[in-house]
C-alpha cells in the first residue's frame, strides 16, 4: 500500500500537532464530543457472566444485570497509573466510574475519534496527586484536528483495515513466546527428571507423577535437605522478594512489585546465599526458589536453611521444575485456591530423586545453555512485539493528524454497505 501526504497544511496553532491539512478545522474538544464518568457499582454487582458488560478504567471488568450506556463509545481511563489508555464498548453495556464515556457529537465517528484521543497520550495531563486522574474540564479545553465526517470514517475504516494486520503479526509473536516458554519448561522438567544421558538404564520410581528415573538416583526426603530457619533482628539489610518467574530476587529490581515495604522491619527474616525461600501461599504456581543473594524477607514466607551438599543450582532447578510445582497443590490446603497454603511440614515430607553431585552440576549447566538459547529468542520476540507497537502507534498518530492522507485506502462502512 502506497502512502501519501495531503498537498496542502495549514498552521494548526496547537504546539503537539504542529501543520494539519488545509481543509481541516481544529476545535475544542468539547465542540465534537461529550465525555462523561460512568456510574458507580459494587464488586458484588460485577459476576462472571451477565446479561450487560462491565467496563472500568482498564478495559472488561464483568458483567452485570443493567446497562448504562448503548452503543459504540470510547472509553478513557480517568484514574490509577494508567489513566487516559484507550478502549471500545458496543451495543449495550455499563460504565464504572472509573472510565469516561467519550460520546460524539454530531455524526463524528465514535472510533475516529477513540483513535485521535489515544495518539493524544492523555496519560500526561493526569494529576500529580497520590492517585494520578483526568480532569475532564481539563481534556475538554485540548484542541483537537478535526476532518470531515465522511473522511473521519475513512480514517476509521483505515485503521481498523491496517491496525487488524498489525494485530495479528503481534498475537503471532505472542504465541512464539508461549510456546518459547513451554519448551523451557520442558528442558528443565526433563532434564530434572529424566537426566540427560538416554542410554542410562531406568528403575521404577513408585511415584506417579514421575515414572520411570535413572536407575543410579536415590531418592531423598527434602526434610533431610533442609531446615526450617526464623532468625530476625537485621533490619540494615537488602529486602527480597520471591516471584514464580525469576526466584529471589531484590524487592527493588522489579518495578512491578506493589506490595509496599513496612517501616518496621523488626519482624523480616534473614536469607543467606544458599537459603531457600518457599512463599507458602503461592508456592502451587512456582514462587519459590534458593537463594544467590543476602538480605532479609517478609515474615510470611518460610525460609530453609541447607542441610545437604547437593549442588544449588540443582536444586533450585529440581524444585521449580513444573512436574514437582504441581505437587505441591496436591498436598497444600486452604479454603479457596486463592489461599492454598504449603505448610513447611508437608513441603518437607516430599520425597525426590537425586543424581550423584557431580551429575546435578553437569545438568544444571547444560540446562542454563539450553534454556539461555530460548531466552533469546524470548528477547527477539519480544523486541519484535515492541517494534510491531511502534508501527502501530506512528501510523495511527500519522492518519488522525493528517500526516497521511487515507483518503480511498480504505472503504467506508457506508461504502461496504452500499457495495453489498
Amino acid at each position: 500500500m502506497s502512502l501519501t501526504s495531503y498537498q496542502r497544511y495549514k498552521d494548526s496553532g496547537v504546539a503537539w500537532l504542529g501543520e494539519v491539512p488545509q481543509h481541516w478545522d481544529v476545535w475544542p474538544l468539547k465542540r465534537i464530543a461529550r465525555l462523561q464518568s460512568g456510574e458507580t457499582i459494587t464488586s458484588d454487582s460485577i459476576n462472571e457472566t451477565g446479561n450487560f458488560p462491565v467496563f472500568g478504567g482498564n478495559g472488561l471488568r464483568g458483567y452485570t444485570g443493567a446497562y448504562t450506556h448503548d452503543g459504540l463509545h470510547a472509553l478513557v481511563g480517568r484514574q490509577g497509573a494508567l489513566c487516559g489508555n484507550i478502549n471500545y464498548a458496543s451495543g449495550k453495556f455499563w460504565a464504572s466510574e472509573h472510565a469516561l464515556v467519550v460520546t460524539p457529537r454530531n455524526s463524528s465517528s465514535a472510533k475516529w475519534l477513540g483513535e485521535l484521543l489515544r495518539a493524544m497520550n492523555l496519560n500526561q495531563y493526569s494529576t500529580s496527586a497520590a492517585q494520578p486522574g483526568l480532569s475532564v474540564e481539563v481534556i475538554n479545553t485540548l484542541r483537537i484536528p478535526v476532518p470531515s465526517a465522511p473522511e473521519q470514517e475513512m480514517i476509521a475504516a483505515f485503521l481498523d483495515h491496517e491496525a487488524a494486520k498489525i494485530e495479528e503479526l503481534i498475537a503471532e509473536q505472542h504465541r512464539l513466546i508461549e510456546l518459547l516458554r513451554e519448551k523451557r519448561q520442558v528442558v528443565i522438567s526433563d532434564a530434572v527428571t529424566k537426566g540427560m544421558n538416554r542410554a542410562a538404564p531406568l528403575k521404577e520410581s513408585g511415584v506417579e507423577w514421575l515414572g520411570m528415573v535413572p536407575k543410579h538416583w536415590a531418592p531423598k526426603r527434602l526434610g533431610r535437605l533442609f531446615r526450617q530457619q526464623k532468625r530476625q533482628g537485621f533490619q540494615d539489610r537488602a529486602v527480597l522478594s520471591v516471584y514464580r518467574d525469576y526466584g529471589v530476587i531484590r524487592k527493588d529490581s522489579r518495578s512491578d512489585n506493589y506490595n509496599k515495604t513496612p517501616e518496621d522491619l523488626t519482624n523480616y527474616q534473614l536469607v543467606e546465599p544458599g537459603d531457600l525461600v518457599v512463599n507458602k501461599m503461592k508456592a502451587w504456581q512456582g514462587s519459590l526458589g534458593i537463594s544467590d543473594l543476602e538480605g532479609i524477607t517478609s515474615p510470611d514466607y518460610v525460609v530453609f536453611s541447607p542441610t545437604h551438599e547437593e549442588f544449588p543450582g540443582f536444586v533450585h532447578l529440581l524444585l521449580r521444575s513444573q512436574p514437582v510445582v504441581s505437587t505441591y497443590l496436591s498436598i497444600s490446603n486452604g479454603i479457596r485456591l486463592a489461599q492454598w497454603r504449603l505448610e513447611p511440614d508437608a513441603f518437607l515430607s516430599l520425597s525426590l530423586f537425586f543424581p550423584p553431585p557431580d551429575e546435578q552440576r553437569a545438568i544444571a549447566h547444560a540446562i542454563t545453555k539450553r534454556t539461555a538459547e530460548i531466552d533469546g529468542l524470548v528477547v527477539e520476540s519480544n523486541n519484535a512485539i515492541a517494534l510491531l507497537q511502534e508501527r502501530r502507534t506512528a501510523l495511527i498518530s500519522a492518519a488522525v493528524t493528517g500526516k497521511i492522507d487515507v483518503r480511498g485506502l480504505a472503504k467506508t462502512g457506508h461504502d461496504k454497505d452500499a457495495a453489498a
